[in-house]
């Protein structure tokens, strides 16, 4: 960070706030080994091949999981998934089973992925940069396809230092 004013930095943090995201499920790992996290920095990044950016912020759990499987999915949220949503905004631990009573399956990579939500890419991981306090991992989208019906679901945040 850099040596900028207080009130510098809370105009630079509501303007990024002001940067739109939607809401995902990212998911990775298999069998016992299957987790995920809710995110909300993905972006798509290239259309040949199609591949988009997950970024991670450093000291999470899923870091393992995701460089171990070399995989991961997006599972694009919709506005009716609130319950699925709050699942995995509380986060698990490694040894911790992340889809109790989540309807899942595997993806064409191995990974889950999860019916219930809007859409979903399959994503083989291509590269991996140290970004900041976030690692970004880059996925060539391998599968993915529309679920289910609905918006998907935005978020526009009031501060862009934190989620």
């Amino acid at each position: 960070m850099t040596d900028t004013q207080p009130t510098e930095q809370a105009s630079i943090g509501a303007a990024l706030g002001r940067i739109s995201s939607g809401i995902f499920i990212l998911t990775t790992g298999a069998g016992p080994k299957a987790t995920g996290m809710l995110a909300s920095f993905i972006k798509q990044v290239s259309f040949h091949p199609p591949m988009v950016m997950a970024a991670v912020r450093q000291g999470r759990p899923i870091l393992t999981r995701l460089r171990e499987s070399g995989a991961f999915a997006v599972n694009i949220c919709h506005k009716q998934n609130g319950k699925l949503v709050a699942h995995f905004a509380k986060g698990f631990a490694l040894d911790e089973p992340a889809f109790e009573g989540i309807p899942h399956e595997p993806a064409v990579t191995g990974v889950p992925v999860i019916p219930e939500a809007l859409a979903y890419l399959d994503c083989v991981l291509r590269q991996e940069v140290t970004a900041g306090d976030h690692i970004l991992f880059l996925g060539e989208v391998v599968a993915g396809s529309v679920t289910s019906e609905g918006e998907p679901m935005i978020r526009i945040r009031k501060n862009g230092f934190d989620y």
